[in-house]
């Protein structure tokens, strides 16, 4: 009897518990199904879904690559690398130099390579993304680093005579290069490539000096000069907009819509300042404004005397090539006679934020250095109000503004060989310099209801925009 009953109160168990497996194994299948149909829907959501979605949850350390990554890609240029930097050492030279000449800062009559050597090590390509943009071209962005052993000195002659060669050492560059190629029909399929480095993230180069023989503190500003001309070549020269056009192919092509055209006409009333910081142990600050779009075109207000709100009601004119990208510079410094002005504020603004034919008002605060990541002082540093008015060109005037950018680039640099200007960087206008008289074309016209001068840029000829 009691055998019976434990082989029955076996199998009832046994029984009880297949069933229970059953069970929960049906249930555990129907949650991973569940589970698999939300992560589908996850992963076709965007960055900035899921961002709203988890909200305060989202964890920091989750990111959406964009890049594919290319060992392989890395592994074929260690191999060809001593090939690639021979052949790229004389280009970088027969182009590079001519650049150095023209960005040449004051005080230094002659900018050459005496050395140019790439090293053995190959820059790395961390990422490429591959989007059509536009039919019959395909653009490629690289995501760029080189940590190289570059050996690199810069001949250097001052105008009094002196010659200072100096070492580029722990050379390092990262940026997201742009590549477009133009397809074509014939062999090798593709008839011209864009070269551009991408505003964002910021090209960064890193690099120390050192003068052979000397040292830099017997020239004074020399580190400055040489990292104002780098940041401002890459900017004026290959950051996008810009860029640079190679036919391949050796044929005759037609590059015209790949060279980059002006779209229209950024015009700038510098109004006011108010609350500047005072740079000055004794009196007040003598602030002017200096305004650029690209670095070779700056123009400056004339220098209010001895005031921490100073008015300027000036208006000047900038020709804009993207206005999608960018972006209009304002810089307010102090006049120091017998040294270097110091910089009183800083602020950049977006041409893509003003509408074809309206015309804005806007109050910007004024920061210490546009990189905020290395900003230490953070006191207020005042306000500049200025009116803005964006114009898109016609085709006529496009063409008329294209050739008048020409003209006014020769007559910077007849003003630098005639020695009128230190620099084709030097910022013109206001009428107040040699240099401002000479290129600056200055004239008098009323702006704001009052008396103010105006500086033609560029895109201006004989008193008229064009």
């Amino acid at each position: 009897m009691g055998l019976l009953t434990g082989l029955l109160f076996g199998v009832i168990v046994g029984i009880g518990l297949v069933a229970g497996w059953c069970f929960a194994m049906r249930c555990r299948s129907k949650q991973r199904i569940a589970k698999a149909a939300n992560i589908k829907l996850l992963g076709k959501m965007s960055q900035d879904e899921v961002k709203k979605l988890l909200y305060d949850a989202f964890p920091p350390w989750v990111i959406f690559p964009e890049f594919e990554r290319v060992k392989w890609m890395n592994k074929q240029l260690e191999k060809v690398w001593p090939y690639v930097a021979g052949a790229a050492q004389e280009i970088i030279r027969e182009s590079v130099e001519p650049v150095l000449e023209q960005y040449r800062p004051i005080g230094i009559s002659s900018l050459k390579f005496d050395k140019l050597s790439l090293g053995r090590l190959p820059p790395q390509i961390e990422g490429i993304r591959i989007q059509t943009l536009k039919p019959g071209q395909i653009t490629m962005d690289m995501d760029f680093r080189w940590n190289g052993d570059a050996s690199i000195i810069l001949g250097i002659q001052t105008l009094v005579g002196a010659s200072l060669p100096v070492q580029l050492k722990n050379l390092k560059f990262f940026a997201t290069i742009r590549v477009i190629f133009q397809l074509s029909e014939n062999i090798p399929c593709i008839s011209a490539v864009v070269v551009a480095l991408l505003a964002k993230p910021k090209p960064e180069v890193k690099y120390t000096l050192k003068v052979i023989g000397g040292s830099l503190t017997g020239v004074p500003g020399l580190a400055d000069m040489i990292k104002d001309l780098v940041e401002d070549a890459i900017t004026d020269q290959l950051e996008w907009p810009h860029r640079r056009v190679i036919p391949i192919g050796g044929l005759p092509v037609d590059i015209s819509d790949l060279e980059l055209k002006l779209q229209g006409r950024l015009t700038v009333g510098v109004i006011k300042a108010n609350s500047l910081k005072n740079m000055e142990m004794f009196g007040r600050s003598d602030p002017y404004v200096v305004a650029y779009v690209r670095p070779l075109f700056k123009f400056k207000t004339k220098v209010v005397n001895n005031n921490l709100n100073p008015e300027w009601n000036e208006e000047f004119n900038f020709d804009i090539e993207d206005h999608e990208t960018q972006l209009l510079t304002l810089q307010v410094y102090d006049e120091d006679v017998g040294q270097k002005d110091a910089l009183l504020g800083i602020v950049s603004y977006r041409v893509a934020k003003l509408l074809p034919e309206e015309t804005k008002e806007e109050v910007l605060d004024l920061l210490p250095s546009l990189d905020k990541m290395n900003v230490r002082d953070k006191k207020d540093r005042g306000t500049i109000t200025v009116r803005l008015k964006y114009h898109v060109y016609t085709p006529e005037e496009q063409k008329a503004a294209m050739e008048m950018e020409k003209k006014f680039l020769e007559e910077k640099q007849k003003a630098k060989e005639a020695g009128m200007i230190g620099s084709t960087m030097d910022a013109v206008g206001g009428g107040l310099t040699k240099a401002g008289k000479f290129v600056g074309k200055t004239v008098s016209t009323p702006f704001g209801g009052g008396g103010s001068r105006k500086a033609k840029s560029p895109a201006h000829e004989n008193g008229i925009v064009r």
